[in-house]
């Protein structure tokens, strides 16, 4: 299977008092969860929100036409990432697996 390699910079959107080495993380995260992408990414975008119940975190990932979004909420930027990711990484594999249902 060919791997579809891609440097994506992603746009960061923020809400209340976010650390910036918490949306620094969250890029290396979505960069990283992103190498799982069956074919190339658009666009994609990134939103830390510290207003909501817990601190969230939103992907909005344009996957070569079909829009794929994931959101998680922890005690934690860092955790509410790392649940980001796993969804993320998840969502993209499930794709590659069953192109048919984009």
């Amino acid at each position: 299977m060919e791997r579809v390699e891609q440097v994506i910079n992603p746009q960061v959107h923020t809400h209340g008092e976010v650390p910036s080495d918490a949306a620094d993380y969250a890029v290396g995260k979505l960069t990283a969860a992103l190498h799982h992408a069956p074919a190339p990414i658009l666009r994609a975008e990134l939103t830390l929100d510290s207003h909501a119940p817990g601190d969230r975190v939103d992907a909005h990932v344009d996957v070569n036409g079909a829009g794929v979004h994931v959101h998680a909420v922890g005690e934690t930027f860092q955790e509410a990432t790392d649940l980001m990711q796993d969804r993320l990484r998840s969502r993209l594999r499930r794709i590659r697996r069953h192109p048919s249902r984009r």
